[in-house]
């Protein structure tokens, strides 16, 4: 009916057509914002003059395109301080009656921003989280003028704190900015637990609303379409009005099914929720998000996901480090990094700081196990009163944005602190039960560099932050930063399993930075295989996460090849170009060992284990690829063996993951 409607308008009666559409938009409506704007780099000013009532200088400005970092740019590298953007857009009569609101997804480190000249609001101390900015009551009908004041110099009310932290001080909105037009009753966020139980599962649904006042719950009508997503099929598996309660200032509510599809690194199973809000019977909103349905604990020495304990394996990677665009990455280049992680058969990663949505939805649809952290970093960032309330900030915004991402599995309240000083112990135990609040779905950790620093005699002593935590997180650098040799690490490891109770641990980072420690990458690979044996020999450890993927580009970098510092840390190099050191990485990380190949009268007879050291985790639905040959691995359990008969249609063969990446290729 609606079709022939619109058939009947735009040919019947063409001349109507236009007052048929004209100002008719959609109850949600975005909008982006990318591409040119002008820029202007204000170091001249003292102080800085508000250039969003003069206008930006012609004289001075020049057209970038966002997103957009000035520390890539030649003589800007290591510019610190503020900067302007500036473009304009238009709102018709239509769209001013909606709720407008700008969505930056990321500008560092602080943002004030203006519209026609007046300011509209700011996002302080919070570079790397998204936020928005209700800009509705400063816009008119036609041209508008958005001006953004962006700052980035090394401040001590700022997480990251002064120059604490290794990665680069890229400065400007290095994300995608967007306009988005609403009803005034408009969805905020839908925040999804989906928990399995066997073949079942349940989802806990928690709505906001962009403004509570505005929303009359005896007329609220909310329907809701969940569908499989990422899966072989689309199969619906709700579709029907939520039913539940208000509960402070939302609105939640529990589905069971009695079917449902995990979601694992090796399965990636998706579920996509899309809901109509209904006033009086009249649509207002359409919201979509996607979850899947995950659990993990840590219980006896292992990491529990779904019901399964397993050993962890992965590998650290440090964002920003694209030469030509830096933290301004496209989706292409996030993209091209988490496959050398997932090629090198790393499921396992740590992020710093706060990441792009599009890393995360990456990780989700293609498997891979995430910490995402605040970025509390180094022994100089000492919590004090206002960096207890940044780290609330960078909780609060780092878990409403990413709180439905199943890969996701821990939050992290920092890296390297002082962790035996008594104030930050404090303020890291208040993080870790806020986090819990917040999310009872995850783990929540803290990243200690000084476990080794074992118990004294004195009656003061502090035990680590990091035995507060669900898991004991170690960066292990004993053959490196600690000064010591390889041979002392299992005898401290040890001490410390026993100091903190036989806590399970995992070695959230190990590895060589060059030129700081001499070997190179020989060096890099006989260490990591040596260490990772160590690791794989004691029970308590859990998992190891090697630093790192790639060299990068930090301030506090030691390499100065290139106009920004480098740090040469990584089994790729600056440009993502794997060098040897990977391929020991995918060998060492791979779940399966190859006892035996037997080739007879054409055939192979391909004898596997899975492994019971590190990594270590249960291989379903794995395939065996000779040539247009394909065996399926049903399951192989860690410390099972079993023989595959294939006919050989190649001299090599593969296994692959049910996901298609390579675990292993054997040359016969």
């Amino acid at each position: 009916m609606i079709k022939s409607k619109v058939y009947f308008c735009l040919f019947a009666l063409f001349s109507i057509s236009f007052s048929c559409f004209a100002g008719a938009i959609p109850n949600r409506e975005t909008i982006s914002l990318n591409g040119q704007w002008a820029f202007f780099v204000d170091s001249t000013s003292t102080p800085t003059i508000n250039w969003a009532e003069k206008g930006l200088p012609e004289a001075l400005k020049r057209t970038v395109l966002v997103p957009h970092t000035w520390n890539v740019e030649k003589g800007l590298e290591k510019y610190t301080g503020v900067c302007w953007y500036e473009r304009t857009f238009d709102v018709s009569n239509t769209q001013l009656v909606k709720t407008i609101r700008l969505q930056f997804d990321a500008v560092y480190h602080s943002a004030t921003i203006y519209i026609n000249g007046k300011k509209a609001g700011e996002h302080l101390s919070s570079g790397y989280n998204r936020f928005f900015i209700d800009i509705s009551s400063f816009i008119k009908t036609g041209n508008n003028t958005l001006t953004v004041c962006v700052n980035n110099d090394f401040s001590r009310n700022n997480i990251p704190f002064l120059k604490s932290y290794d990665w680069a001080n890229d400065g400007g909105i290095y994300r995608n900015v967007s306009l988005v037009f609403t009803e005034p009753q408009a969805v905020k966020n839908i925040k999804v637990i989906g928990t399995p139980n066997g073949s079942k599962g349940t989802a806990d649904i928690s709505v906001s609303f962009i403004d509570y006042s505005k929303i009359d719950f005896s007329k609220l009508k909310l329907m809701v379409t969940i569908t499989e997503e990422n899966q072989p099929a689309n199969k619906v598996i709700f579709n029907s009005e939520l039913k539940g309660k208000v509960e402070k200032e939302g609105f939640k509510a529990s589905l069971n099914f009695d079917k449902i599809n995990p979601w694992h690194f090796d399965a990636p199973n998706l579920y996509k929720l899309t809901l109509e809000l209904f006033v009086d019977g009249n649509l207002k909103d359409e919201y979509t998000t996607v979850f899947g349905f995950r659990s993990i604990k840590v219980e006896k020495n292992r990491y529990v996901l779904n019901g399964e304990p397993m050993r962890l394996m992965g590998v650290e990677w440090m964002p920003g480090s694209n030469m030509e665009r830096g933290m301004a990455e496209t989706t292409a280049d996030l993209e091209k990094n988490l496959k050398l992680m997932k090629n090198a058969n790393c499921i396992f990663t740590r992020f710093h700081w706060q990441q792009d949505e599009a890393v995360f939805d990456w990780c989700d649809r293609n498997g891979i196990l995430i910490q995402e952290e605040i970025p509390y970093w180094g022994g100089a960032t000492m919590l004090n009163d206002t960096l207890l309330a940044l780290g609330r900030k960078h909780l609060d915004e780092m878990t409403e944005n990413h709180y439905n991402h199943p890969s996701i599995i821990s939050w992290g309240i920092g890296n390297e602190l002082e962790s035996h000083n008594p104030e930050n112990v404090s303020r890291l135990k208040i993080l870790y039960n806020e986090a819990k609040e917040i999310d009872t779905s995850r783990l929540v950790n803290f990243v200690s560099n000084k476990l080794h620093k074992g118990k004294p005699v004195e009656k003061n002593y502090v035990p680590d932050a990091s035995g507060e935590f669900d898991m004991l997180m170690f960066n292990e650098y004993y053959s490196t930063w600690f000064g010591k040799s390889i041979d002392v690490i299992g005898g401290e490891l040890d001490r410390i399993s026993a100091e903190y109770n036989n806590s399970p641990m995992t070695i959230s980072e190990w590895g060589l930075c060059e030129p700081a420690h001499k070997g190179g990458d020989p060096r890099r690979i006989k260490e990591m295989a040596e260490q990772l044996e160590i690791y794989g020999s004691k029970d308590y450890v859990a998992g190891a996460i090697y630093f790192c993927l790639n060299d990068y580009r930090t301030h506090m970098g030691e390499d100065f090849t290139y106009a920004y510092p480098l740090r040469v840390h990584g089994v790729c190099d600056i440009f993502g170009t794997p060098k040897p050191s990977y391929y020991t990485l995918k060998k060492e990380s791979s779940p399966v060992i190859i006892k035996s190949v037997e080739v007879k009268k054409g055939t192979a007879n391909i004898t596997l284990s899975g492994k019971t050291t590190i990594p270590s985790y249960t291989l379903r639905n794995y395939v065996i690829v000779c040539g247009n040959e394909k065996v399926v691995i049903d399951k192989l359990k860690p410390g099972q063996e079993k023989t595959f008969k294939i006919k050989l249609k190649a001299n090599q063969f593969s296994i692959l993951r049910p996901t298609g990446f390579e675990v292993v290729n054997h040359k016969f």
